[in-house]
């Protein structure tokens, strides 16, 4: 049996990583399997890969770590791929500038919701008001939209001063457009206990209160090479014959079973029989190549990276922080992560630190990369984050598939697309080949891989990823 992927990033090496560890185990059911994976760049990892500019700053294509009880099964395979981790806690901050009525930076603990005791003082009477009714009148009417699922469990003035301006900024749809199947762990609700104890805290003990990550108070990253080292270490270890690299993949005849793709960038198109097909690629993509089914009415945005690379030193009240938020409009960015405090991803760390800025933008917007990468650097100078002085290195990356957006119509869509892939021998999985959000971080994706090679070869049905099928086995 021949199992051709087309992409190599976290899902693709999830499962190659399952195949070779039950060839490995000489599993019956796998021995005559041949595994080929297509990726058109010359690197492994998608937009889990590290960049290197001119300069030597190592960058991320997004704020990409590791929490090491999600899965233990992940937890195993990136521990194998790298040596050597940092551990870090968590520090994020939002700025609630325009609650306040500044034009600076003023930093409250992320997440937003659960900081109402630090909010100025009109919007922190309203949000305790609408918190209290929520406690004592619970809502049992399901929610339609994002917006409603805000408003049943926060009220109108955190949607108002957080929610939405930031999620926009996010996504690049209103909450009103998008369904809450996604939300899950990703917006954490506001126990009313944990809601009374903050209340009780004075301002200095406020700073230094648990303001609600649990588990996920600690992150790991790689010490060296960035977030992709994980990928390429692993893709390393694994047979090299798996992998084409500089292929790419130009059309899918699922009638043949056949796959057209050119290599090195040359003009000659070569062709690949499979007998099973897995694409990691947009699903989007896929459907409208095959015209399997109808095109699907799903959205995504872009996303542009912009990377600083600076002379020390650290500005000094950032020196602690991993990330920080930002629904002020004034800036672009909605996201910024202080990498070089994650690892070694300066030349040289004794001399350099970095930040890293994400900006959304829906894929119609016609900014440029230059305008974004010039708004980016005034406004980390307005949060007075970084000064021009500083700056040594600036690095940016257009990523054209950025969020797959959970809009109200994603899972129908997404189900009527696997309907017509899957009796066809074609399984898409992976942040863009699944278009879930929910489960497209790099350790979902990764099991998603393992998943479904579970399935394909020995009969177990996928847990994590949801198709919207009804359960098939093999």
């Amino acid at each position: 049996m021949k199992i051709v992927v087309i992409g190599v990033a976290p899902t693709a090496l999830g499962f190659a990583y399952r195949l070779n560890e039950l060839k490995k185990e000489n599993v019956e059911e796998v021995k005559n399997v041949e595994l080929i994976m297509l990726e058109q760049e010359s690197f492994v990892g998608g937009l889990s890969c590290t960049a290197v500019d001119n300069k030597g700053f190592l960058w991320d294509m997004g704020a990409h770590i590791t929490y090491s009880q999600n899965y233990p099964y992940y937890d195993k395979a990136t521990s194998e791929a790298v040596q050597e981790w940092n551990s870090l806690q968590r520090n994020s901050l939002v700025d609630l500038n325009c609650m306040f009525g500044e034009t600076g930076i003023h930093l409250v603990p992320y997440p937003a919701q659960f900081a109402v005791p630090l909010f100025a003082e009109k919007e922190k009477e309203n949000c305790l008001a609408e918190l209290k009714e929520r406690y004592e009148n619970e809502c049992n009417v399901q929610p339609v939209t994002f917006e409603d699922w805000i408003l049943q469990n926060f009220g109108p003035t955190i949607h108002n001063s957080f929610m939405k301006p930031y999620n926009r900024k996010v996504w690049t749809i209103d909450t009103s457009k998008m369904n809450p199947i996604w939300v899950g762990s990703r917006v954490a609700k506001l126990p009313q206990k944990k809601l009374e104890s903050l209340c009780a805290m004075s301002k200095e003990e406020l700073v230094k209160a648990d303001f609600g990550w649990g588990p996920n108070a600690y992150f790991t990253y790689p010490k060296y090479g960035g977030i992709g080292a994980v990928w390429k270490q692993m893709a390393e270890k694994l047979p090299q014959n798996w992998f084409k690299y500089k292929s790419k993949v130009v059309s899918v005849n699922y009638r043949s079973k056949s796959i057209s793709f050119i290599e090195n960038n040359n003009e000659i198109i070569k062709s690949m029989k499979y007998d099973i097909l897995i694409n990691t690629a947009p699903i989007d993509k896929l459907i409208n190549e095959t015209k399997l089914c109808t095109p699907l009415n799903i959205k995504h945005n872009k996303v542009f990276i912009v990377g600083v690379g600076l002379e020390l030193p650290m500005t000094e009240f950032c020196e602690t922080i991993t990330w920080l938020y930002f629904p002020d409009p004034a800036v672009p960015f909605y996201r910024i992560s202080f990498l070089s405090r994650f690892g070694e991803t300066t030349p040289d760390n004794t001399k350099y630190w970095s930040v890293m800025a994400e900006c959304a933008r829906p894929i119609e917007d016609p900014i440029t990369e230059e305008e974004i990468r010039d708004q980016t650097v005034e406004g980390l100078i307005l949060k007075s984050i970084i000064t021009r002085e500083q700056i040594v290195s600036i690095y940016s990356k257009t990523i054209n598939y950025g969020y797959p957006i959970p809009t109200i119509e994603r899972d129908e869509e997404i189900a009527r697309a696997h309907a017509a892939l899957e009796p066809h021998d074609i399984y898409s999985r992976g942040r863009f080949g699944g278009w879930k959000y929910e489960a497209s971080n790099q350790d979902h994706c990764f099991i998603q891989g393992k998943e479904l090679a579970d399935r394909l070869f020995l009969d177990i049905p996928e847990k994590l990823y949801k198709t919207g099928l009804p359960e098939h086995r093999g």
